[in-house]
């Protein structure tokens, strides 16, 4: 019985691994070749807290914030937006790139219009390089962002995506039905399935759940607008 826990123990503890570690960074490595970079730096400076650099927003963005600084203070990196159209609420996304152009955080920022003249400061990751901005909803008109077009390093990255949700579901599956049988049997081993009955249970659970996951992610993909289209 001792076996069977540690056992299940590992493979747990697999599964949390792979979910924690290796979904989330695969899934920004779909978004990245998802999303556009079309924001431009126009300006740079300094302050008291150092370097400034100013940007001009992208065109699907500028009827509402028509750019914004990347700056720091006593507390690090911040974003701040300057207003171009009052709007009641506005719902945006940064999302963060670092310098091997790697996406490493999606911040998903709402706010009231305060009157005043720029967005509230949104602290940054330490490791930011450059930033892009997405309009998500504006008075409660959803807004669709820009996406690039279908690409071979989008398809790519999914079909890794789909593969390691297979592989986890796989590997849930295993674990579970067998510690299940285990638990049936007494830990005596007595019961089990057949090779044709794994593969079966196993091929269905792979396939469900890549096609799960490569439906959602094309949904999302398809359901943006290709970047130059009006």
């Amino acid at each position: 019985m001792i076996f069977w826990v540690a056992w299940l123990a590992i493979g747990l503890g697999a599964v949390i691994c792979i979910t924690v570690i290796f979904l989330p960074r695969l899934m920004l490595k779909v978004r990245a070749a998802a999303i556009p970079v079309t924001d431009k730096p126009v300006a740079r400076g300094t302050d008291e807290n150092g370097d400034v650099v100013w940007f001009e927003t992208a065109p699907s963005v500028r009827p509402y914030i028509k750019s914004y600084r990347i700056a720091k203070d006593a507390k690090g990196l911040y974003f701040c937006g300057e207003w171009n159209r009052l709007v009641a609420f506005v719902k945006y996304e940064i999302v963060v790139y670092n310098a091997a152009n790697n996406i490493v955080n999606i911040l998903h920022v709402k706010e009231k219009f305060n009157d005043g003249a720029e967005t509230h400061i949104t602290r940054l990751p330490k490791n930011t390089d450059y930033i892009s901005l997405r309009m998500i909803c504006a008075d409660d008109t959803p807004l669709r962002a820009e996406r690039n077009p279908f690409n071979l390093r989008f398809g790519l990255w999914l079909a890794v995506l789909c593969l390691v949700a297979a592989l986890l579901t796989d590997l849930l599956l295993w674990v579970g039905v067998t510690v299940y049988l285990r638990l049936v049997d007494a830990f005596t081993a007595t019961m089990g399935f057949s090779v044709a009955t794994w593969a079966e249970l196993l091929g269905l659970g792979a396939l469900a759940s890549a096609a799960l996951i490569g439906a959602v992610e094309l949904v999302r993909f398809f359901s943006m607008r290709k970047g130059g289209e009006t």
